[in-house]
């Protein structure tokens, strides 16, 4: 069997998507529980969504997922689900939709856009999580990771980390890192 198609729960008063999903990243596996209750029942968002692995996951746990990817191809193959919210856009191009305190959590793995920070700032309730992992570091792609440390200073006037590793990556002295991190949104005042 493919387990890249996902098939739909049947016979529940609410569509869940189930069996076959693609495996969600470690990271949303070990902090996906902690994201969906953060969340409280605010939406969650998957950065850069692509076939959807991460929000299938956090939908299963109970979240409620907006999947936002340019690929419009991409979207039409997340499972029809009313936890699953497919959102076409181009954030290169196009605002960031979500107003202040709208959100309960963000996902952004291997989509690494540090222009978004100060969105992801303004749109997390106090609490919410936001989980980031770079792309990892395989051949010339270390020229898109961020800088040692540049991560950390971006969010920690905003965020509580409860999770943050960084991983030297790319040639010898270059200062470039992989980066996987949880934090929840400090309170606002």
């Amino acid at each position: 069997m493919d387990k890249r198609k996902t098939r739909m729960s049947k016979g529940s008063s609410e569509s869940q998507p189930r069996a076959e999903a693609p495996e969600p990243c470690a990271m949303v596996r070990r902090f996906g529980a902690k994201i969906v209750e953060a969340a409280n029942g605010a939406p969650i968002v998957d950065v850069g969504c692509g076939a959807g692995r991460n929000a299938i996951h956090l939908a299963r746990l109970g979240g409620t997922v907006i999947c936002i990817d340019r690929n419009s191809e991409l979207l039409r193959r997340l499972p029809r689900a009313e936890r699953l919210v497919p959102l076409h856009m181009d954030l290169d191009t196009q605002r960031w939709p979500f107003v202040q305190g709208q959100l309960g959590g963000i996902v952004c793995v291997h989509f690494p856009m540090p222009t978004l920070f100060r969105q992801f700032e303004r749109s997390l309730r106090s609490d919410g999580c936001l989980l980031i992992q770079t792309v990892p570091a395989h051949g010339g792609n270390f020229i898109e990771l961020p800088n040692e440390g540049e991560l950390r200073r971006a969010l920690a006037d905003a965020f509580r980390f409860e999770f943050f590793r960084e991983k030297k990556a790319g040639p010898v002295g270059g200062g470039k890192v992989t980066v996987g991190l949880l934090a929840k949104r400090a309170k606002t005042a």
